[in-house]
C-alpha cells in the first residue's frame, strides 16, 4: 500500500507550495474549490481528503463530495473538535457499505442523497 500511495499523484491544499516534496504532487492553487472542481470535471480518480475537518466542511458545503467515509472508533473522549463546521447544511445520506475491523472500528461509506427531509416517510 505504501508503494501505491507514494506513486500516486497527491493534490494538496497548501499555502506553502514550496513544501511539496513528497512527489508526485500538485498544489490545488490559491482557489482550492476551483482546483477541486477542475479535477472533478476532468474525471479525476478518487480524491481523498485526509485529516482536514476544515477542508471537508468546505467541500461538503459546496456540494463537491460524492461519498463520505466515516470511521467510528470504539472510544469516547467526551470532548474535542467537531467533525463538521456550522456551514455544512443538514443533508440526507444513504449507507453504501460498512465494515467492522477486528479492533472494533466501523468504516461506513455514505453517498449524498440530498437535502434532509423532515417529513415522515411512507
Amino acid at each position: 500500500m505504501a508503494n501505491a500511495l507514494n506513486a500516486a499523484t497527491k493534490y494538496v491544499a497548501t499555502h506553502r507550495p514550496d513544501s511539496l516534496g513528497w512527489g508526485p504532487v500538485r498544489a490545488l492553487g490559491a482557489d482550492i474549490l476551483a482546483g477541486v472542481r477542475d479535477l472533478k470535471s476532468h474525471g479525476a480518480l478518487d480524491l481523498i481528503v485526509w485529516g482536514s475537518s476544515t477542508l471537508t466542511s468546505v467541500l461538503l458545503a459546496e456540494g463537491l463530495v460524492d461519498e463520505l467515509v466515516l470511521c467510528v472508533y470504539p472510544v469516547l473522549l467526551g470532548r474535542g473538535k467537531r467533525v463538521l463546521s456550522d456551514q455544512v447544511a443538514a443533508r440526507e445520506l444513504a449507507l453504501v457499505s460498512t465494515k467492522a475491523t477486528p479492533t472494533g472500528v466501523l468504516i461506513n461509506t455514505y453517498r449524498q442523497v440530498g437535502t434532509l427531509r423532515t417529513t415522515a416517510r411512507g
